[in-house]
């Protein structure tokens, strides 16, 4: 089975050509090779759970090899045992040369490890794996036909990641004794559906991408997709008009997380080419071949070549609200954006999309702008602050800069830089506000003074919102202080409170070991809008009829009980309206995180504001793709609002 033309990388172009896989397939009802005889199947290596019951047991099993990939490989049984509950496959390491070729038929001893990659404080599941395993006979084989994802082979659940029944209390699948305890059924919860395939070869049935394809380094990219080109996905209202899919509502987030998404990734070795495709949403594939794999908190399949891709028709938006006699005001997350020459590229698109596609607002709430020299450290003897810089001046007014070149209005702009204590116990790490260390993001204003007067503006510190008998003054203390500014349109006032969240970072994977799945700040971001409230409260406390709006990054999504009940309030005391609630079609999304699209950037208005309120999410970034070659703007897209102030 050697010759001069590498085995193992001509089969790896073999098993992505749908024309030659089927001269590969074992034929039905071949006798088991004697290489296997009185060895430990793959299948029940795996078993039915997420830990295998031979955990920490040396075996000898026998598998093809169906890829190989950067010091790994994976093998499969050769026959299986039509049990569609446990995986035939199993993942190897090894960084020894020569590797394995495809195809051949190897005989293994080696102990059954569970691998939880980066440690089980990160919340990942275990892998089932060899590492370095003895190999005590091979021989040319066969390699294993895939099995269809999709209509036309086993359909994933679109439902549940794990059902509700199985994790009250919760469970812990990294834990044996929970694995064992759980309910495995692939049928009805998704994790176990993918679990069933770890390490196997699979085909997903004619994809449809539901997230742009992002570039992580050289070697490694991703997509989510679905699968019969999402035609089967629920519930039936579940795909956005633009071509992703929606998450769906639950007071607490706990309810259909969409496992119907597949990730597709791109791993340089198995791909056979660091050449990745830029791919956007609704871009359409023909079936992609590959192995299953998990890292980072996902399963995924690990394409095993190239595949052809119809794609989308789909433009960056403009923004379809503008109004000469009303305001207009976008709240936007500009992603880490600083005054640094690297981040030029990303400034200038910036600054075109507030010209040309939102339209030059009236005023513009930031988040993420950094000081001026982004996340550059220099931590003095004097234990001055390690940022080296606090001040965001240059950042501000070279995006102002940019903003006129485009050919927009020379805003004005306000910031109220974050107070950083530097001392001996936090001189290395002095941040607290989120984003790229020693960046100091924070919230900003530009506006434009041929339009709006700035009155005032101040940071809502812990200080300030104790001054104005806020219950929870600390609830920003980890975060952004939000900036409150006060503006006067057409001579009527205009309060503008520019908001940024305690981030969901940190939370562990929806296809995690932990569950239900931890969602990280989540208290905070209770306290938070608690304390926005109840600021709104005084406001109109001491005038009933104020314009007062609400915006920014809230890192939470509008059915949840924070924007919901806490923010605007309820019943008779509710003071604030999410605009969101006026879009009339499907596209209410402003990120896509993992494949679902979700809202986390919202405006809420007064009573006073509400009856001409309009809101228009323009979509210009997420459905994209981001390479390492792409100018990405934000992660985020920009909010446009149009209100009429009234006396």
């Amino acid at each position: 089975m050697r010759n001069g033309t590498s085995l193992a990388r001509a089969s790896r172009v073999l098993l992505a050509s749908a024309s030659i896989l089927p001269a590969l397939v074992w034929a039905g009802g071949a006798e088991a090779s004697a290489l296997c005889i009185d060895t430990t199947p793959i299948y029940e290596i795996q078993g039915t759970s997420h830990v295998s019951p031979y955990e920490g047991q040396t075996v000898e099993t026998c598998g093809v090899v169906t890829a190989v990939g950067f010091q790994s490989y994976y093998i499969q049984d050769p026959h299986g045992d039509d049990d569609s509950t446990t995986s035939d496959g199993l993942f190897v390491f090894d960084t020894r040369t020569p590797q394995p070729e495809v195809g051949e038929l190897l005989r293994l001893r080696d102990r059954v490890d569970e691998r939880i990659a980066g440690g089980a404080d990160t919340g990942n599941l275990s892998t089932t794996q060899f590492a370095f395993p003895t190999i005590l006979g091979r021989e040319a084989a066969r390699v294993p036909a895939p099995v269809v994802i999709g209509r036309g082979g086993r359909m994933p659940p679109a439902r549940k990641v794990i059902s509700n029944a199985e994790i009250d209390p919760p469970i812990n699948l990294q834990d044996a004794a929970d694995a064992a305890a759980n309910v495995f059924n692939p049928w009805r919860d998704g994790i176990d559906f993918y679990e069933s395939l770890e390490g196997m070869l699979v085909t997903v049935e004619n994809p449809v991408a539901v997230s742009g394809s992002r570039q992580f380094g050289t070697f490694s990219a991703e997509v989510f997709t679905l699968a019969n080109r999402g035609r089967f996905a629920r519930p039936a209202d579940a795909r956005t008009a633009r071509g992703g899919i929606s998450l769906q509502r639950h007071p607490d987030n706990r309810g259909d997380q969409n496992p119907e998404r597949i990730q597709i990734q791109f791993d340089g070795t198995l791909y056979g080419s660091t050449d990745f495709p830029a791919i956007k949403v609704g871009d359409r594939f023909a079936d992609v071949t590959g192995v299953v794999g998990y890292s980072f908190g996902n399963y995924e399949v690990n394409a095993l070549g190239a595949f052809d891709i119809r794609p989308k028709r789909l433009r960056p938006q403009k923004a379809q609200l503008s109004w000469p006699k009303r305001l207009t005001v976008a709240s936007y997350n500009v992603l880490n954006l600083s005054a640094v020459e690297d981040d030029d590229a990303q400034r200038d698109k910036v600054a075109t999309q507030i010209v040309r596609k939102l339209r030059a607002p009236d005023i513009v709430a930031l988040q993420e702008i950094q000081d001026n020299n982004g996340d550059i450290g220099n931590c003095g003897e004097d234990l001055a602050p390690c940022s080296g810089e606090l001040d965001a001046d240059e950042t501000l007014q070279g995006l102002v800069d940019a903003i006129v070149a485009a050919g927009g209005p020379a805003y004005a702009f306000i910031d109220v830089p974050p107070l950083v204590e530097t001392t001996d116990d936090n001189r290395d790490n002095p941040d607290t506000f989120g984003g790229i260390s020693l960046g100091n993001i924070r919230n900003a204003f530009l506006y434009n003074p041929e339009r709006v007067t700035l009155e005032a503006f101040e940071g809502l510190t812990r200080d300030v919102l104790t001054a104005r008998g806020v219950s929870v003054p600390t609830a920003f203390d980890t975060s952004r202080d939000p900036l409150e500014a006060t503006f006067r349109f057409r001579g009527r006032p205009v309060t503008v409170i520019n908001n940024h969240f305690s981030s969901r970072f940190g939370s562990t994977p929806v296809f995690g070991g932990p569950q239900p799945f931890v969602q990280a700040a989540e208290a905070a971001r209770e306290a938070q809008s608690t304390a926005i409230n109840e600021v709104v409260d005084a406001i109109l406390e001491d005038t009933p009829r104020a314009n007062v709006v609400v915006l920014g990054d809230l890192n939470t999504f509008e059915w949840t009980n924070d924007l919901k009940d806490l923010l605007p309030g309820s019943g008779p005391d509710r003071v604030l309206i999410n605009l969101i609630r006026k879009i009339r079609d499907d596209n209410r999304y402003t990120f896509i995180f993992e494949g679902n699209s979700q809202a986390l950037d919202h405006v809420f208005v007064s009573q006073n504001l509400r009856r001409r309120a309009q809101l228009d999410i323009v979509h210009v970034n997420t459905d994209f793709s981001r390479m390492l070659d792409d100018v990405t703007a934000s992660d985020h897209e920009p909010l446009l609002a149009t209100v009429w102030p009234r006396r």
